[in-house]
């Protein structure tokens, strides 16, 4: 019995021992086009302080930023002397263009042309607007400049829902964006 109780002893102090380090992770990837670059944190959760830090950038804190896309690792060291090796992607996000689904050509000088933001990342794009009957009513091609809400000929379009297709790029029919924009004056 003596060499059993002493054999759990010994198998509980090993486990407290080798005990892993738990962690959170918090990141922020990289925007589209590198307009913000990314950050990463690690967080110990575990009872056994103080904790080292050992980036592969050769940080010293538990947080890195102004990150590019890639791969990084953090070498986490607790007090007594247990480690882990936490890895962390960092990625680029994809720029996508996000049409407003409202706007009102008004002469206001607010809102007054359709805007679509992250455009400028497409100098290729081609936009196409149509009405309920399906007729073109705008179109388009190179880097968006805004859509006043006139038709091919110039005469302000009546309030109404009409429905777009934007392409990425107008060479590449797989990159497209479909959606409905309504005008209110």
């Amino acid at each position: 019995m003596k060499r059993l109780i002493t054999y759990l002893f010994f198998a509980l102090f090993v486990n407290a021992a080798l005990a892993q380090i738990t962690y959170t992770v918090i990141k922020r990837d990289v925007t589209c086009n590198h307009q913000d670059l990314g950050d990463a944190e690690v967080n110990v959760i575990s009872a056994n302080p103080p904790y080292s830090y050992l980036w592969n950038t050769s940080d010293t804190t538990n947080s890195i930023n102004n990150l590019n896309e890639g791969n990084y690792s953090v070498l986490i060291t607790d007090g007594l002397g247990n480690d882990t090796t936490v890895n962390i992607q960092i990625l680029l996000r994809i720029c996508e263009m996000a049409p407003e689904i409202v706007f009102t050509p008004n002469n206001d000088g607010i809102n007054d042309s359709w805007s679509i933001q992250n455009y400028q990342y497409f100098p290729e794009s081609k936009v196409m607007v149509f009405n309920r009957l399906g007729q073109m009513v705008f179109q388009q091609s190179g880097l968006y400049q805004g859509w006043d809400g006139k038709d091919l000929f110039g005469i302000p379009v009546p309030d109404a829902s009409y429905y777009y297709i934007v392409y990425h790029d107008k060479k590449d029919d797989g990159t497209i964006i479909k959606g409905s924009v309504t005008i209110l004056k």
